[in-house]
């Protein structure tokens, strides 16, 4: 495990079992609805209750937005992808440098959801 004060994550796996760990069991099975984030976030705050570091209500509003922002965006990206179509026009050698930028250019304003 990695100190507080560094800045990479730190993943955290552990093994439930069914006969003594039922009512965590269902517990996370209620979490599967969560939009993205939200079940991770959720073991984060009942993992600071049990060691007495609640997170402060702009903490939890915070988290909970983020979630949900998350959550719309990977819904409109995927909507937007969906019916995607990308078109290659192919480039003969020697393309001067303006009409690749202006190809570039195309291309970044036919991705715009």
């Amino acid at each position: 495990m990695h100190s507080p004060s560094q800045s990479t994550a730190t993943k955290l796996c552990l093994r439930l079992h069914p006969d003594r760990d039922a009512d965590l069991l269902a517990w996370l099975e209620k979490l599967d609805g969560l939009p993205f984030g939200g079940k991770g976030e959720t073991v984060k705050a009942a993992l600071r209750r049990g060691i007495g570091m609640e997170m402060t209500a702009d903490q939890a509003v915070t988290s909970g937005l983020l979630a949900q922002v998350r959550a719309v965006v990977e819904a409109a990206v995927g909507a937007g992808l969906a019916d995607a179509q990308i078109v290659r026009k192919p480039l003969t050698t020697g393309t001067p440098a303006s009409e690749t930028d202006a190809l570039l250019d195309a291309f970044a304003e036919s991705l715009t959801l």
